[in-house]
């Protein structure tokens, strides 16, 4: 951060935040722009760039994992990356050279808690995923993708990737899986953007938040 300033700072800091932890990104920088007004823009950048991490995350998955749902799922999440990106330059553009710029206290993500934690959260987002899915059908899939996804979306990402891989799902209900789950994730981070960053970051994150959020329900709309 001393090297390259404040505005790509902001860049820097929101890009691996994100991949670090978006909701601990979130919490923080929503906090300190409660705290510090001047901050407000600095945040509303980590915070949107934190938030769009998540979707080129979920291509790697589908690459790594599941290449033939690549496509139509980069398609789905394409719009909200591409909307997101266009509000977040206007306001990276924006940021002032002088403001101080807090970094976020994160733990280690590569800790084994953390590693076991992941695997326990994935088997039982696997489990209740298969069993809802025998039960209720795409109903109770996509729940689950609702529910999951409001505290994390790699869990159901990589859980709709497998049953697919299995052939126990077809693609588009795969890909509606993992778009409902992005957008309930969404949603829980405008949560604590308004109840913790106060009127001012919710002025300036919101639309942002909006547009990622339009441009992924586009899609989804689109593809089903």
């Amino acid at each position: 951060l001393r090297f390259v300033g404040v505005r790509h700072g902001a860049a820097v800091i929101g890009c691996f935040g994100g991949l670090v932890s978006r909701t601990a990104t979130t919490m923080v920088f929503a906090r300190h722009a409660r705290a510090q007004v001047d901050l407000v823009r600095t945040a509303t950048v980590v915070v949107l760039l934190a938030n769009l991490v998540v979707m080129l995350r979920l291509g790697v998955f589908a690459l790594a994992v599941a290449p033939r749902i690549a496509l139509p799922l980069g398609l789905v999440l394409g719009g909200g990356l591409l909307l997101g990106l266009a509000v977040t330059a206007y306001g990276w553009r924006s940021l002032g050279a002088h403001e101080e710029l807090p970094m976020p206290e994160v733990s280690n993500p590569t800790e084994l808690r953390t590693a076991l934690g992941f695997g326990l959260l994935y088997a039982l987002v696997l489990l209740c995923a298969a069993w809802l899915e025998d039960v209720a059908g795409n109903k109770g899939l996509y729940m689950v993708a609702l529910v999951s996804g409001l505290t994390d979306v790699d869990a159901i990402a990589l859980t709709s990737l497998h049953l697919f891989n299995l052939d126990k799902l077809d693609a588009g209900q795969a890909v509606t899986a993992i778009g409902l789950a992005t957008l309930a994730n969404l949603a829980f981070k405008t949560g604590l953007v308004v109840f913790l960053g106060g009127a001012a970051l919710a002025r300036r994150a919101l639309p942002g938040l909006a547009a990622i959020g339009l441009g992924v329900a586009g899609g989804l709309l689109a593809f089903t």
